[in-house]
């Protein structure tokens, strides 16, 4: 399915619709007649095209409830969201920490190994 397009650019489909319509419209003495028709014929069709894809996600979106509670839930959920992807974070962190640690220790163990081999040859 086409990417859904954005609410503010629906108007400018419906334009690319009804200006498809009307170059598809015969003129008197045009002799590009049938080019600028097919050409509008596939800008009518891509418009409907992304119009579909737009009105197919307008269905997949939940409906929003309405009232001081409805926001204050949506609030909460949406705070409990952000917790829960800081506490992923932070979790992230700690295991890159540990691992940089270890890290670390392995080259702080190699240097002293090298010195040592120097000290005693």
């Amino acid at each position: 399915m086409a990417n859904p397009v954005p609410q503010r650019d629906v108007m400018g489909l419906l334009d690319t619709l009804d200006q498809s319509v009307a170059d598809m419209l015969p003129r008197p003495n045009d002799p590009s007649a049938s080019a600028r028709a097919a050409d509008a014929v596939q800008r009518f069709a891509g418009a409907v095209g992304q119009l579909e894809a737009f009105f197919r996600h307008l269905q997949t979106l939940k409906p929003v409830a309405a009232g001081p509670a409805a926001a204050q839930a949506q609030e909460l959920e949406d705070l409990q969201s952000e917790l829960q992807e800081k506490d992923r974070l932070i979790a992230h962190a700690q295991s890159q920490l540990s691992r940089w640690q270890e890290i670390l220790q392995q080259q702080e163990q190699l240097q002293e190994n090298t010195l040592f081999a120097g000290i005693g040859s």
